[in-house]
């Protein structure tokens, strides 16, 4: 299950074979120019991509020459809302701490790095998904609580900041 945010105005729950549990006909090819060409409904659609930003999960796109802006959540971000761990709800973090119980697969910052908002820290396998965590804000690393291969429980202190 996703969720897409289109042009911040436009909310549409995406699963399998449905968007907004309303059955949808769907196909997607890549052309030889790079351009898609997508069947909707029977509706044929002509797509570009413009830019991909996967840190922060958003795609801009150019469908039948109209241009739109794409935010994706998917399942790990909808259970961060409903924990209230989810961007809107944090303001400056001084801790990062598991989200769920889970194996540390990589660690992606040392001690004493600055990293930006949205900056992947380290990638969690929980409930079979490797889960990236990225940087809430902005800031330093004071402290990196665990190691590679490290399982961790929920609410494990994984990354301190100054």
């Amino acid at each position: 299950m996703f969720k897409a945010s289109v042009n911040q105005r436009h909310t549409f729950d995406i699963d399998s074979n449905t968007i907004n549990n309303e059955p949808v006909s769907f196909d997607c090819q890549l052309l030889p120019n790079g351009t898609f060409h997508i069947i909707l409904n029977n509706e044929s659609i002509s797509a570009e991509v413009i830019d991909v930003d996967y840190n922060n999960k958003s795609v801009n796109l150019l469908l039948d020459n109209q241009k739109f802006s794409i935010q994706i959540e998917d399942d790990f971000d909808m259970l961060l809302a409903q924990m209230g761990m989810d961007k809107q709800a944090v303001d400056k973090v001084s801790e990062i701490k598991s989200p769920m119980p889970g194996l540390v697969l990589e660690i992606k910052v040392s001690e004493g790095d600055h990293v930006k908002e949205g900056q992947a820290l380290m990638v969690l396998e929980a409930m079979k998904m490797e889960n990236v965590i990225a940087s809430p804000n902005e800031g330093v690393v004071s402290k990196v609580e665990v190691e590679v291969q490290e399982k961790v429980d929920k609410n494990h202190v994984l990354i301190r900041f100054e």
